[in-house]
């Protein structure tokens, strides 16, 4: 997803207060924080597999349900896991957590600006396009952060070369690990190799639908609303432009009234504002995921019951 980059520089952003708590050490240690700060987002790009397993297309379901069951699990799977490969067990996890703060904080918003674009009664436009609305926001606020934080554009910094490092061990324990979350979460069977072979299509996607000229993006996207008889087209909302901004129009730098669409609260934090909340919450959350006796309870206290979208369910 263009979330991408946002998560990684929350991760970087991050970096030296986890490093400080677990002590990392190599690049791998390194390595892994910032692949887990990308959560379950890589096994979306499992769709690009056409011989991927139903049960491998966990994406979703990690996002949505039973977070708290998620973390536990994702801890006692680090526990298990040899000692040689431990801290870069609990690097991943580390930074799997900050993805799942940054989510839970940001999402609520991201929806509520989504479904207000949609019921704007713009011709051709409703909550079916909720999908590729959703993608244009993220990935306008991508680029608006890429620019902030290193003031370059992709034209300059390349995602597909930048992020998802990852040597064969780091992707082999975060395999491991989030197969044995899975099974013991949600009673699925994910093979070992499916986050390492989903962290690859990513890398790969990115570099097809890396397009700092247009061309490839206009040509994609045409296809696929032809193709597929749509008015919007979800490729072109997931290529990052040249844009060379410290502010984007879904930013709510106004701090203007939104609401958010699970709880129907009304709220008024612009994207930064929940960004930096995120990150303030980071060392007490990692504090509490890394205590001795952390389970499900603690989890659930954690997670106060809110998925990754922000939306309330079953722990």
């Amino acid at each position: 997803m263009p979330a991408i980059m946002t998560h990684d520089f929350f991760g970087k952003d991050a970096l030296d207060v986890v490093s400080r708590l677990l002590g990392f050490s190599t690049t791998d240690e390194r390595d892994a924080f910032l692949l887990g700060n990308q959560g379950p987002d890589p096994f979306f790009y499992l769709v690009a597999d056409p011989l991927a397993r139903s049960s491998n297309l966990v994406g979703n379901l990690m996002h949505s349900s039973r977070p708290a069951r998620l973390l536990a699990t994702m801890r006692e799977a680090c526990d298990r896991v040899a000692g040689c490969d431990q801290p870069i067990a609990r690097a991943y996890l580390a930074g799997f957590l900050c993805h799942y703060l940054l989510d839970r904080e940001v999402h609520p918003f991201v929806f509520s600006t989504q479904w207000s674009i949609c019921d704007a009664g713009v011709d051709g436009l409703d909550r079916s396009a909720g999908s590729r609305v959703h993608e244009e926001i993220e990935r306008d606020l991508d680029e608006m952060v890429l620019f902030t934080k290193l003031g370059v554009s992709v034209a300059e910094y390349r995602p597909y070369e930048e992020v998802l490092h990852g040597s064969p061990e780091v992707l082999g324990v975060a395999g491991r690990m989030v197969s044995r979350a899975n099974l013991f979460t949600y009673a699925v069977e994910t093979d070992e190799w499916a986050f390492g072979e989903a962290v690859r299509l990513f890398r790969l996607v990115q570099r097809v639908f890396y397009s700092p000229k247009g061309t490839v993006r206009d040509t994609l996207g045409g296809l696929e609303r032809q193709l597929l008889g749509a008015n919007y087209s979800l490729v072109a909302a997931m290529s990052h432009r040249v844009r060379r901004e410290t502010t984007s129009i879904f930013d709510n730098r106004a701090r203007n009234a939104w609401t958010n669409p699970f709880t129907g609260e009304v709220r008024h934090e612009s994207f930064w504002d929940l960004f930096d909340n995120a990150l303030a919450k980071v060392e007490p959350a990692e504090q509490i995921l890394f205590s001795q006796g952390f389970g499900e309870q603690a989890a659930v206290r954690l997670t106060r019951g809110l998925n990754f979208s922000g939306e309330p369910v079953e722990p």
